[in-house]
């Protein structure tokens, strides 16, 4: 279950599933990525010098996201990763952020091995498969179990206004009867970005899962959102710090 929080006074979004750990979405409050905000661009620096500062660490790892299903497993003292949609992380102490304004932000993270990872998933990340491929790279490469893993699926446009041509349709909906994942009205059709993400994840072995039903489209007044506000905004960020010893 998901629920809000504060972040050294700042509203944050926090999941029951991960309570403990340092893993949280940001809010309108706690903004780290300027975006077309020009106007927020010291508040920004401002915030990322605090969740720094707070976490106890010197950098922060980031990437240029370009809707890819592009993923880097972190190198030490490496902490910006181009052309990338996904960072994976066993290194203790390291700490990510991926920024979203209405795509799904998506983390994953073994408390038993203190391996964890963030996705941007946008409709062609989803289309792509881009949670789907993370969690198998985490499980393949860094030799974790699924039944070990939590995935918390964030704050994202909804079924309710994301809205998309036929052509986006195909792209996403590999079975046009399994309408779980969509509605249609007369020719517009209205996909479950969230929905189709977590199934991926499933499909992986995943089990234990949280969703996020808040529409950032819906609830601009508390996340960015690219549609609602015609691109002229600043962006929400998913931050997760993997714990040193």
């Amino acid at each position: 279950m998901f629920y809000f929080d504060n972040f050294k006074g700042k509203k944050i979004l926090k999941s029951t599933l991960l309570s403990e750990s340092d893993c949280f979405f940001t809010t309108r409050e706690f903004v780290l990525t300027k975006g077309a905000r020009e106007d927020l661009s010291s508040i920004a620096d401002e915030n990322r010098n605090l969740l720094k500062s707070s976490l106890g660490v010197d950098k922060i790892v980031t990437a240029n996201q370009t809707h890819s299903d592009n993923i880097a497993i972190l190198e030490e003292n490496k902490y910006f990763y181009d052309n990338t949609d996904a960072l994976i992380s066993n290194i203790e102490n390291s700490l990510m952020l991926l920024n979203y304004a209405d795509c799904v932000p998506i983390i994953l993270y073994d408390k038993k091995d203190n391996i964890g990872a963030i996705i941007h998933a946008g409709w062609r990340g989803s289309a792509s498969e881009i949670a789907l491929k993370t969690s198998l790279k985490m499980q393949k490469e860094l030799n974790i179990k699924a039944e070990n893993i939590t995935a918390l699926i964030g704050p994202a446009i909804d079924i309710c206004c994301f809205e998309t041509d036929e052509d986006v349709f195909k792209k996403l909906i590999k079975n046009e009867a399994d309408t779980k994942f969509y509605k249609k009205k007369e020719n517009k059709y209205f996909i479950d970005l969230k929905l189709l993400n977590a199934l991926q994840l499933e499909e992986t072995g995943i089990k234990n899962i949280d969703i996020c039903r808040y529409c950032t489209c819906c609830m601009s007044d508390i996340f960015f959102s690219y549609r609602k506000e015609k691109g002229i905004t600043a962006r929400h960020s998913a931050v997760l710090k993997i714990k040193g010893k």
